[in-house]
């Protein structure tokens, strides 16, 4: 007599497809990262994730870089730890974020997607160094885009802070949405990347 089937040729042919299908790497199906400790431990820390503003901190080459926190359920019902993008700081007399300076100034862009006559020096996630252009003196505020490259422009909203030589203003980036400032950090944390590869870089096996 023969034995019970529990999967069809078919259904075996499919999972063999999947299996060897590019898009398939255990690599990205596994975290790269797991949080150990008993029970106890794990439960204060995701009820402390859950509930408060939780970040992971590591200090390198006199910067320091703070890694948020966020609780996440997925399909299954099941708590994850995952990292958002890193906030990162400058070591000194005074913590200050780190600025990326541009080597070319890019303009902020209008909601026509024109030229605003404020252009970027440096950035950082929480403030923007502007050079004027075309303009008598830097506006209070302003709501523009900023469009480096080829990603999708970010929203930023700005609230000057001081004017430099009348030729340059500092903006706070306080009141822009907090979707934008995640994708401002993700870039910057792209350029600092770049800027520091020895970080970066995955070390050799």
């Amino acid at each position: 007599m023969q034995e019970d089937v529990l999967l069809t040729q078919d259904e075996l042919d499919y999972i063999q497809d999947v299996q060897q299908s590019p898009q398939f790497d255990v690599a990205d199906a596994l975290p790269s990262l797991l949080v150990n400790g008993d029970s106890r431990v794990q439960n204060l820390l995701t009820r402390l994730v859950a509930d408060e503003q939780v970040t992971l901190q590591a200090h390198f080459n006199n910067q320091q870089i703070s890694f948020p926190l966020q609780v996440i359920e997925d399909e299954f019902h099941t708590l994850h730890l995952q990292l958002g993008a890193p906030e990162i700081y400058e070591d000194g007399p005074r913590l200050r974020p780190w600025r990326l300076p541009l080597d070319h100034p890019i303009a902020l862009l209008n909601a026509d997607g024109q030229p605003s006559g404020l252009w970027v020096c440096d950035i950082s996630f929480k403030g923007v160094l502007v050079e004027l252009r075309g303009l008598p003196e830097a506006p209070d505020q302003f709501e523009l885009q900023f469009a480096p490259g080829d990603i999708e422009p970010i929203e930023l909203k700005g609230t000057q802070r001081r004017q430099i030589n009348g030729t340059k203003a500092a903006y706070h980036l306080g009141r822009s949405a907090a979707e934008d400032i995640e994708r401002l950090r993700d870039y910057i944390l792209q350029a600092h990347s770049r800027v520091h590869p020895e970080l970066h870089t995955q070390p050799a096996a």
